[in-house]
């Protein structure tokens, strides 16, 4: 989520545009957005596991600073970027200061294996409940998903639904990178998954269709992305698999994607996501699946090649017919389809119509 907001306010800087953000060690706005003065306010989130809980359940210091920014700023728009399921409860209070627009992440649950059925009961209270209360409950929706948007117009005819693009994933720290990932020292020409390791995600797809055909490629498969590794593995076939199993930081995307031969994405579903901004900004040739989700953000075999879902050879072959396409003009038709697909000021545009309606 922390791209998606920085670059959502990054693309709206100005005097009249104010932010809060909630960071972590891990989730720190503080080094992603451009400079604007006393115009951002960062708020710690706390690392102890008891005051954790008590700030999903009721953000206190998050309602005061909204507040005090309103009276003292004349707010008239107030913008939930990034699910924000703590404000939930807040929300008839939210608009007592200013018109609430609300972005949707998810407007349908994706496909989800849980470790265990604690973490279950908590993602189902403090994060989709809350989130679905918030939505019945916001009269202006936002989202970046063209069928979304449609679904949207038609669950809620009497809300005012709004679109926009996705923003760039690519932040400054991204960019400059630098970090060598340890594990991957050495190592180079893999073929890499990038991402939370998640049931929608197909990850357990490219795993499965790499044992079964890690012959026709000869590179080793890397997936990088902290998660429940929700499937079965062969451990004892691992031999040119390395699972990067934990938090990846912005300072190593860069080398991650740099060093790769291709990215693959194997999603059985999808809603909005600017994933594929990271490999098209560092021309890392990609491999997605033929779900709708990724039809309008690829252009087949020009920025991307596509494989057919319930195909998992399919997957591989296109791994390796890469070599038969021109793969410097691959790159760089995706480094031209980046700068067109992910522009900031269209953004700024978009989000201002919104506003102004």
């Amino acid at each position: 989520m922390l791209p998606f907001g920085a670059n959502i306010v990054n693309s709206m800087r100005g005097d009249d545009c104010f932010g809060i953000f909630v960071c972590t060690p891990q989730c720190d706005y503080r080094k992603v957005l451009v400079a604007n003065g006393s115009n951002y306010i960062f708020i710690d989130f706390p690392e102890n596991k008891l005051k954790k809980i008590q700030r999903y359940i009721y953000p206190r210091e998050l309602i005061n600073t909204i507040k005090s920014v309103c009276q003292e700023n004349d707010i008239q728009i107030i913008h939930l970027l990034t699910e924000d399921s703590s404000l939930a409860f807040f929300i008839k209070y939210l608009k007592l200061r200013a018109k609430v627009y609300y972005t949707v992440h998810d407007l349908f649950s994706h496909e989800k294996i849980y470790k265990n059925l604690l973490i279950l009961i908590l993602r189902k209270i403090l994060v989709d409940f809350r989130v679905s209360y918030i939505i019945k409950r916001t009269e202006n929706l936002v989202t970046c998903n063209q069928f979304q948007y449609d679904c949207l117009l038609k669950r809620f005819p009497a809300k005012q639904i709004h679109f926009h693009n996705f923003p760039s994933l690519i932040t400054e720290t991204i960019k400059s990178g630098g970090v060598v990932v340890p594990e991957l020292q050495g190592i180079e020409n893999y073929i890499l998954f990038f991402g939370m390791i998640e049931r929608y995600k197909g990850v357990d797809i490219l795993y499965d269709a790499y044992l079964n055909h890690a012959g026709l490629t000869g590179k080793t498969l890397v997936i990088a992305g902290k998660g429940h590794i929700y499937f079965k593995r062969s451990e004892a076939r691992e031999n040119q698999v390395i699972f990067i199993n934990r938090y990846i930081r912005d300072e190593e995307i860069k080398f991650l994607f740099a060093k790769a031969y291709c990215a693959v994405f194997p999603y059985i579903s999808g809603t909005q996501s600017g994933i594929l901004s990271l490999p098209y900004f560092f021309k890392t040739p990609t491999i997605v699946s033929d779900i709708p989700f990724f039809k309008g953000m690829i252009l087949n075999n020009i920025t991307s090649a596509s494989f057919h879902l319930h195909d998992k050879s399919s997957l591989m072959t296109q791994i390796t017919e890469l070599n038969e396409l021109n793969i410097e003009k691959f790159k760089n038709e995706a480094y031209l389809f980046y700068q067109k697909k992910y522009d900031a000021s269209i953004i700024r545009q978009q989000l201002k119509r919104i506003y102004n309606e």
